[in-house]
């Protein structure tokens, strides 16, 4: 997939399900199966498809990139409070406004940005399935921000703008992965999908974790979780 059409799919796809928050009401048992699905597709595809590739690589530093990754997620989502897995939270202050804070935005992102920093790499931008996945696992992500900003104190005009730096934080990611890629090669290419992928295995892991809250079997969201591996293993080569 070229580079212009990443930036513009991964650009878009965050005001669409700000429009789509705004004019429409968003079942929340759609988003839960939404986000089972995606979950577990974007595990499947990480795993059947980046992990092989990213060791095929070589050097045993990839697990640390790897695991610096998950640990960054981690620290990020102490100040998303989850939005990043679908999580739909407004913060009451001790003004008794609602608003989306600052931390938040920044802390989402940091995320989107590293997130697209290797797909400047075409083997990676090349991989659909894998594309697919991070696009399938932001569009919960937008919804939920899209839902904060919607019952929080902030207004129409603040709240697309809110949009719009987290839609084009994906993009200059891979901007600045294409020029980084350029001037410092290969290993840096490589960091930036080993980080990319600790912080998605953080992800869809916890998706699915909380796709059964209190360990409660739930039918269509199992349905769900075994649809989105299965149509990653058909996918896989």
């Amino acid at each position: 997939m070229s580079l212009p059409l990443l930036i513009i799919l991964f650009l878009a796809l965050p005001l669409a399900a700000g429009a789509w928050v705004r004019f429409r009401t968003a079942d929340p048992g759609h988003v839960k199966l939404l986000l089972a699905f995606s979950g577990a597709f974007l595990l499947s595809v990480t795993v059947l498809h980046m992990l092989p590739e990213l060791f095929s690589r070589g050097g045993h530093e990839v697990g640390l990139w790897v695991l610096a990754g998950f640990m960054l997620q981690v620290a990020l989502e102490f100040f998303s409070h989850g939005i990043e897995h679908g999580h739909a939270h407004v913060h009451a202050h001790a003004s008794g406004s609602r608003t989306l804070p600052l931390i938040t935005l920044v802390s989402l992102f940091v995320h989107s940005f590293t997130e697209g920093m290797p797909f400047a790499d075409p083997r990676v931008g090349g991989d659909l399935p894998f594309v697919v996945g991070v696009l399938l696992h932001k569009l919960p992500m937008a919804i939920a921000l899209a839902t904060v900003l919607q019952r929080s104190a902030v207004g129409v005009g603040r709240s697309w703008a809110t949009l719009a730096i987290f839609a084009v934080a994906a993009p200059l990611g891979i901007l600045f992965g294409h020029l980084s890629g350029e001037r410092l090669g290969e290993a840096f290419l490589t960091a930036a999908l080993a980080l990319a992928i600790g912080m998605l295995l953080h992800i869809s892991t916890t998706i699915i974790f909380e796709a059964t809250p209190d360990h409660r079997f739930n039918a269509k969201r199992f349905a769900a979780v075994l649809f989105g591996v299965l149509l990653a293993v058909a996918t896989s080569h």
